[in-house]
């Protein structure tokens, strides 16, 4: 099986490479809908060609190859190419058709024209003409006019290229404008096309991440997402791993010789001015306008506005158009060069913090750093901080490399060294560095500096292991040095409460972490607006706590309240990146416990950052959560791709914590499908996992992992489910002991369900009412109950909870004889059936049986024959073939003859 694997995937990634390596076959993949578009508009009998528009670089040169290859053999195409000398040479652009002409045809332009319109003809063969011309050069007067001419008498339709339609000659803008030239635009490729591309091209499962992760690389340019993909391939560092695909670690950084050589040859044309003010916009990525005007002159300016070369942004300051120009020019200058550089538009005096704006602060950190120089420490604090905020902690590192030790600054250094380290997902280095911290230098901090110490401390702490004890004492401590008769009475108030207020939320955090939400809510509820020390931020994050809390102690609604409270208010000033990240997580949660996974799935969605090193690390994070949302749905076919794809990347990361609830999902997912073997090789994964996690994360893989054991079949996985149900009844999250139960009960007896009634009579929402409908339907019997049950999964598109609820209220209709509602039931079991690949629930009871003599009458009555044929047919009596009609119509509860037709 391991061979046979291994085969397949080395097959696979041949497959991949192959088709990477033909560039138009690429082209057909990746521009289906504009090759489907020009090929109507060549078919088109009013149409005389059209023009293909785009920037520099995007592909249109391996379009058009595209196109005219799937011209033929139905048409036939010549393709010209017009340069430069050739727009100031007469025929220039058709000089592949004047050199077969003879001497005669010479003569005069008219008789040019004539022997061009024939040769064509000629090679055609009765077929339709095309000439695909390129125009970088532009078009001299005569082979305007041939073209005109071509167009115009039907002789050929014409494919241009061109940057944009105004580049085109004159002689074309009335048949742009009347429509007999088509434009077809060629654009930068959406983020949702760019993953259907690559696994069109790649197969087998390309996480979302990757596929993002390859289009921000490319900025969304084809031509350079095709580069890129071939020389990942080609080096192996996107490689196929049981079906899925990865990068390596560093392949961000990888950039392939193609595109440099395209950068280099068009900065090369430019004059040595401009090719300057580009290097030095490279380096510092954004200037003010102001600046580069006075460094470089107004005109220098002018010239690369007007060649596409800059853009200019709000608050006046200009970048390069096009960042991939960007990246490459700096990978290729020297560190002499950017000092060089540096030195000319900053000077000798570094730029005061007062002046730069983050995307400006971030861009002269890099550029520094780029320079092999240490930053000022004020500078670097600022940079590592906005790189944190923005989910960047690589680089935020990398600003605080080199920074000295200055008793006033070391501490908050080392704070956002841990923090960062805490980002990739590396508690051991992060705690290391705040104990290197000395007591004097902790001294120094201001109370809410120390506060924020003492956070990103608790924070390590929670994530190593035999370390979580130590974090009450820690909280304790800390709260001591804030009391007046610590040395602290010379700090304004409201500083001082505002340090206790982060305390509390620390304290606050590590609760909902562990899962004792019972312990914290009402406190967490007692915060009020105005209260000292909770500013808006604050108050926020602590409502991110509130809802999460809220939505597993039984409170979904409420949960839900606070969450759209919450959301309200990220668009104002107190929702800052941080209060959205915190928001995100916590909501997912929310919304999942409430059974709103479609809901889940849109919080994924957009809460996934675009950025290459934010993908990088938390991109595998946003596949796990949108294929947790999918199984708990009961959609386990669907929710493989992305917990696949979510698994094969957190095993290369350095964030373990929630790996063991993917590979539970992953075998609830395999098993909800019917694949045993597959669910039992990830339960074993889940069995020799081992890293701290919160509650929410450890609770969602228990769950998946023993309700993945009652699917398969394993004995005492209810037994486990109903434990760990009592377990967190126990400890008042009255939500997942319900889900649990929930599940367990399947394979249980009445009193588990009565446990379960009467935990959903202490919950909120739709998924409690329908815990509490299933309970008490099916503790007794009772058929009103189970249907409101499966409509309250329906409304919630829960499908094999529905198909649940649907086969226990078929057994009951069917034992007592109500056919109309076993009828129905059937109908909708019949549905689910097509929906759901393994019913969770079997019906027991058999449904009315027909005799093989009731069946012969039923069938011909379905034809419709009347009693007097169908008795004669027979052989029976009229009022025989009556009676055996009455026992069909009341075994299947129908009343008509045309009934019987749609259940025979």
């Amino acid at each position: 099986m391991q061979w046979s694997a291994g085969v397949s995937e080395r097959r696979q990634s041949g497959g991949a490479r192959a088709f990477a390596a033909d560039r138009v076959q690429w082209v057909r993949g990746v521009r289906r809908d504009e090759l489907q578009a020009a090929r109507d508009a060549l078919d088109d009998s009013h149409s005389f060609g059209i023009v293909i528009t785009g920037e520099r670089d995007i592909g249109k040169g391996a379009f058009q190859t595209a196109l005219v290859r799937s011209l033929a053999p139905y048409m036939y195409a010549q393709t010209l190419r017009s340069t430069i000398a050739g727009a100031e040479t007469p025929y220039g652009a058709l000089a592949p058709l004047l050199a077969r002409l003879p001497d005669e045809a010479l003569e005069s332009p008219g008789a040019t024209m004539r022997g061009i319109m024939e040769t064509l003809a000629e090679d055609a063969a009765g077929r339709p003409a095309v000439i695909a011309l390129e125009t970088p050069g532009g078009l001299d007067e005569l082979s305007t006019a041939t073209l005109v001419q071509l167009m115009t008498t039907g002789t050929a339709k014409v494919i241009v290229t061109a940057t944009r339609t105004s580049d085109l000659p004159e002689d074309f803008h009335w048949m742009l404008t009347e429509q007999r030239i088509r434009e077809i635009p060629l654009e930068l490729l959406p983020e949702d096309r760019t993953e259907h591309v690559l696994r069109d091209v790649l197969g087998g499962i390309v996480p979302r991440t990757v596929a993002r992760l390859l289009h921000a690389m490319a900025h969304g340019n084809p031509e350079l997402l095709y580069r890129i993909l071939a020389d990942f391939l080609l080096t192996e560092q996107l490689r196929s791993t049981e079906g899925v695909w990865t990068l390596a670690e560093d392949a961000e950084s990888t950039r392939s010789r193609e595109i440099d050589d395209v950068v280099r040859s068009r900065v090369e044309r430019e004059p040595s001015d401009v090719q300057t003010a580009i290097d030095a916009l490279a380096c510092a990525r954004r200037l003010s306008l102001e600046r580069l005007t006075n460094v470089f002159g107004a005109e220098t300016v002018a010239l690369m506005d007007e060649s596409g070369l800059i853009h200019v942004e709000e608050r006046n300051t200009v970048s390069l158009a096009d960042p991939i120009m960007a990246e490459v020019v700096r990978g290729w200058l020297s560190i002499p060069r950017r000092r060089e550089l540096r030195a000319l538009i900053i000077g000798a005096a570094e730029p005061p913090l007062s002046t730069l704006g983050v995307v400006e602060l971030l861009g002269y950190a890099a550029w520094t750093r780029e320079c092999q120089t240490v930053l000022p420490a004020s500078h670097a604090i600022a940079a590592a901080s906005a790189s944190l905020r923005l989910y960047d902690p690589r680089f935020a590192l990398d600003c605080l490399e080199g920074v000295p030790r200055v008793r006033g600054t070391w501490a908050t250094v080392q704070r956002l060294r841990a923090a960062a380290y805490l980002g990739l997902g590396l508690p051991l280095q992060a705690h290391s560095i705040l104990e290197q911290i000395a007591e004097d230098e902790l001294g120094d901090l201001a109370p809410v500096e120390f506060a924020g110490y003492v956070e990103t401390l608790v924070t390590a702490k929670r994530a190593i292991p035999l370390r979580e004890q130590e974090i009450a004492p820690l909280l304790d401590d800390a709260r001591a040095r804030l009391l007046p008769h610590a040395g602290l009475t010379a700090v304004p108030d409201e500083e001082t409460e505002r340090a206790r207020a982060i305390l509390d939320l620390a304290e606050f955090a590590d609760a909902v972490y562990l899962g004792d939400f019972a312990s914290v809510i009402d406190r967490i509820e007692g915060i009020e607006e105005g209260r000292p020390g909770w500013d808006d931020e604050l108050r926020l994050r602590a409502g991110c706590l509130l809802m999460q809390a809220q939505a597993y102690v039984g409170r979904e609604s409420d949960a839900l309240s606070t969450l759209h409270d919450i959301s309200s208010q990220l668009g104002g000033p107190a929702g800052t990146p941080r209060v959205r990240h915190e928001f995100n997580t916590r909501a997912f949660f929310v919304l999942l416990l409430n059974g709103h996974w479609r809901q889940c799935l849109a919080l994924v969605r957009s809460s996934g950052r675009s950025t290459v090193p934010s993908l990088r690390i938390e991109g595998a994070h946003y596949e796990f959560a949108a294929g947790l949302a999918l199984v708990y749905a009961g959609r386990g076919p669907e929710a493989l791709s992305p917990l696949l794809a979510a698994t094969a990347q957190l095993e290369q990361g350095h964030v373990q914590s929630s790996l063991g609830c993917a590979y539970a999902a992953t075998a609830f997912a395999f098993a909800q499908q019917g694949d045993a073997a597959a669910a039992r090789t990830y339960l074993d994964k889940v069995e020799a996992w081992s890293a701290p996690c919160s509650y929410s994360i450890k609770s969602s893989m228990d769950f998946c992992a023993d309700m993945a054991r009652r699917w398969i079949g394993e004995r005492h996985a209810a037994a486990r489910l109903v434990a760990s149900s009592r377990e967190d009844l126990g400890a008042g999250r009255w939500t997942m002991a319900g889900i649990k139960l929930l599940g367990a009960t399947v394979d249980t007896g009445p009193e588990e369900f009565a446990l379960l009634e009467e935990i959903c009579s202490h919950r909120q929402g739709p998924l409690a009412e329908l815990g509490r409908r299933l309970a008490r339907g099916s503790r007794l019997r009772n058929l009103p109950d189970l249907t409101a049950a499966a409509d309250l999964a329906a409304e919630l598109e829960l499908d094999t909870l529905e198909s649940r609820c649907t086969a226990v209220g078929l057994d009951v209709a069917r034992d007592r004889g109500d056919v109309r509602s076993a009828r129905s039931l059937q109908a909708r079991l019949d549905r689910l059936t097509g929906l759901v690949e393994v019913l969770p629930v079997v019906p027991q009871s058999l449904g009315p049986l027909l005799t093989s003599r009731e069946r012969e009458v039923a069938v011909l009555a379905a034809r419709g024959e009347s009693n007097r044929t169908i008795a004669e047919e027979m052989g029976l009596s009229v009022r025989t073939v009556e009676g055996h009609l009455y026992q069909v119509f009341s075994k299947l509860g129908i009343t008509s003859r045309s009934e019987l037709a749609g259940l025979l």
